[in-house]
C-alpha cells in the first residue's frame, strides 16, 4: 500500500501552531504530512481565485451577508488542494491545524485507503441525523459542516471543482450540498480528530485558516 500525503492548511507565520502539530504527527507513521501555506486575502495566489469569490451580491441574497474575505480564502485554500490532488490523481488527506488525532487515526486512515470511499470527513462539527452506510463510515443529508479533515479522491475533487464556480457559501457549507456536486457526505463515527480547545481557527484572526 503506497503512502498516503496528508496535507495541514497552516498559515506560514503561525509557527506555533506547526510546532503542536509536528509533535503530534512525529508518532504517526504510514502517513507523509506536508504543510500547506495556507492561501490569505493578502496573496496574489488570492487574486487568482476571483472569478470564483467575486459575487458579493449573489452571496448576500443566497445567504443574507457575504462571504468574509477569509472565508473566501479558507475556500481557495481547500480549492487549490482539490486542484492537486486532481493532478497528482492520488488520494490525500486535508487537514487543517486546530485538531487533535484519535489513538485510532492511522488504523481508520488505512481502512478508508483500502475501500472505495471517494469522500469521508473525518469528524461531523454537527451531530444530524445520519444512517449507518458500512462499517464506521455513515452518510447523511443534512448540513454536518466543518472542514477540520476529510478524506479526499481524485474523482470526488474533480466533482467539487466542477460545481465551484461561484463561491456562494463557506467551503464546509458547499462540500454539505451533495445535491449539487454529487459526492456523497459521509462521515466516520467515531471521529477520529477533534478540534483542540486551546487552538482558536485562524480564519477571524489572519483571514486564511480554515
Amino acid at each position: 500500500m503506497s503512502v498516503i500525503r496528508a496535507y495541514v492548511i497552516s498559515l506560514k507565520c503561525q509557527e506555533e501552531r506547526r510546532a503542536l502539530m509536528r509533535e503530534q504527527i512525529s508518532s504517526i507513521e504510514g502517513i507523509e504530512f506536508i504543510f500547506f501555506d495556507a492561501i490569505t486575502p493578502q496573496n496574489e495566489q488570492f487574486l487568482s481565485y476571483k472569478s470564483h469569490w467575486n459575487y458579493d451580491f449573489f452571496t448576500k441574497l443566497y445567504r443574507g451577508k457575504r462571504l468574509s474575505d477569509g472565508e473566501k480564502a479558507c475556500f481557495a485554500s481547500h480549492y487549490a488542494l482539490w486542484e492537486r490532488c486532481v493532478k497528482s490523481q492520488e488520494k490525500m488527506l486535508i487537514l487543517e491545524d486546530d485538531i487533535i488525532f484519535s489513538p485510532k487515526f492511522k488504523e481508520k486512515i488505512d481502512y478508508l485507503c483500502a475501500n472505495t470511499f471517494d469522500f469521508v470527513r473525518l469528524m461531523a462539527y454537527f451531530e444530524k441525523k445520519s444512517f449507518h452506510l458500512k462499517d464506521c463510515i455513515y452518510q447523511t443529508f443534512e448540513d454536518i459542516c466543518g472542514t477540520q479533515g476529510y478524506f479526499l479522491t481524485p474523482q470526488s475533487a474533480l466533482a467539487f471543482l466542477k460545481y465551484a464556480k461561484v463561491w456562494f457559501c463557506p467551503v464546509d457549507n458547499y462540500l454539505d450540498k451533495s445535491y449539487l456536486h454529487g459526492v456523497k457526505n459521509l462521515f466516520i463515527s467515531p471521529a477520529v480528530i477533534s478540534e483542540n480547545p486551546n487552538l482558536q481557527s485562524s480564519i477571524d484572526t489572519v483571514g486564511g485558516g480554515g
